[in-house]
């Protein structure tokens, strides 16, 4: 039961029929209440042994998730603002809380094959509103697209949205290449029809990803099919493939001269601001939800990053960058640990894997232009790459040590890693406004 009431709040989230199918229930606290069966369920499930909470051994995701919710309370404690703190406690609470559930439940391969489907579903009825509103002008309620003027990017045009969270042609686009990769892993078995239908639905959603004229959109899709088709390179290798991608991507910013338009600019000018910001305040940063205070105009920060590491500081942002690490750690060594299956099911596990890297990377890719550091996708994709260590080691019980070393990956490649990302898109950022401003 737990398991089906965490689906349906996953799907509630992609979904949001309050905004579009049932508006009726618009300001009704339907996700709370799901949250809520969930949390009894699991008990019960507990109490009955059907369910177990994970070892922090194999799983320090459940420690980093409660240093996580700890360190955006301390972000207000440090300056004694009190109105901050009352107001992060709860959706900092909720979306570390449901993450933990996730990584309680899904505790079989079916179960992930089952959360895979639901990414890749909603994806589809995304991309069928986003073709709507690119064919027809107007889509599921009648919702209009955003209309473009004719100007720097090309001739007048429009760009498809959903509801919700999704209610920006940047976030539509992300979730939906976040999906695309997911559906060649939602069959247990391989087979010609199976990847004709993967297939299928890959393209549909490609075709509602290029509804969105999103830039960062079709970057994070380069990106992520470039990962695809570094799979089929031995699975040792993908770790230094990745680095030599994100280098190769700092490189060649020099050539990003050309294409930054006044948005782009203004993007820029942000982030600047943003770092100077961390660098007065850099081991508690300047509050969760404070970030628009700091920032002329209000403006969003349009860097996932930039705004966690400027909101919580050093603090925050390494166990927050630590998770997704540790998301792509162990999805890279699960893979490595069934290189040679022996069952169907290790094979799909090994597949899936490959495959989830790929999606992870894709958002990643993207959040680097867009808001998107406490969103539940993002903890959805944590858990759902996070809890393959704990799943590979079930599988090949003949494995002579844990594929997850708390000491080693959290302390020591999550300090250093989330460091040298600090450090990486700060100069980033530096090099982008020394060429837009020509300096």
């Amino acid at each position: 039961m737990t398991f089906f009431l965490t689906s349906f709040f996953v799907v509630m989230v992609f979904w949001r029929p309050q905004e579009w199918l049932v508006p009726w229930l618009y300001g009704f606290p339907l996700l709370w209440i799901v949250t809520g069966l969930a949390v009894v369920s699991m008990a019960i499930e507990l109490n009955d042994r059907k369910l177990r909470v994970p070892s922090p051994r194999r799983q320090p995701q459940i420690w980093l998730l409660a240093g996580l919710w700890f360190a955006a309370m301390m972000s207000h404690v440090a300056d004694f603002y009190l109105a901050g703190l009352l107001w992060t406690i709860v959706p900092t609470f909720n979306l570390c809380l449901f993450t933990f559930m996730l990584f309680c439940v899904l505790d079989r391969p079916s179960r992930l094959r089952r959360m895979a489907l639901i990414f890749v579903i909603m994806a589809c009825v995304m991309s069928v509103h986003a073709l709507m509103q690119q064919r027809l002008h107007y889509g599921f309620a009648g919702s209009r697209p955003l209309f473009v003027r004719a100007g720097y990017r090309g001739p007048a045009h429009t760009r498809s949205l959903f509801f919700g969270i999704f209610g920006d042609p940047n976030d539509l686009a992300q979730i939906l290449v976040t999906a695309l990769p997911l559906s060649f892993a939602i069959f247990r078995r391989k087979s010609t029809m199976r990847t004709l239908v993967s297939c299928a639905l890959a393209g549909l959603i490609l075709m509602g990803i290029f509804t969105t004229h999103s830039r960062g959109g079709q970057l994070a899709l380069a990106f992520s099919l470039a990962i695809m088709a570094l799979l089929v390179l031995p699975a040792r290798w993908l770790p230094w493939l990745l680095f030599a991608l994100t280098l190769t991507a700092l490189l060649f910013t020099p050539l990003a001269a050309g294409y930054l338009d006044r948005s782009a600019v203004d993007r820029l000018d942000f982030w600047g601001q943003a770092n100077w910001v961390f660098k007065s305040r850099p081991i508690f940063g300047v509050g969760y939800g404070m970030f628009t205070d700091y920032i002329s105009g209000a403006r969003a920060a349009h860097n996932a990053f930039v705004l966690c590491y400027t909101e919580l500081g050093l603090f925050g942002y390494w166990f927050w960058f630590t998770l997704i690490l540790l998301a792509c750690l162990g999805a890279w060594r699960a893979r490595a640990a069934v290189v040679k299956p022996e069952t169907v099911e290790q094979a799909w596990l090994k597949r899936y894997a490959g495959l989830s890297v790929a999606a992870l990377s894709g958002f990643l890719v993207s959040s680097y232009f867009l808001t998107r550091a406490f969103v539940y996708p993002l903890f959805f994709l944590i858990a759902m790459l996070g809890v393959l260590p704990r799943l590979a080691e079930d599988m090949k019980p003949d494995l002579t040590r844990p594929l997850i070393n708390p000491r080693r990956d959290v302390g020591l490649y999550g300090t250093i890693g989330s460091l040298g990302s600090v450090l990486y898109i700060y100069w980033s950022i530096i090099l982008l406004n020394r060429i837009a401003y020509g300096l």
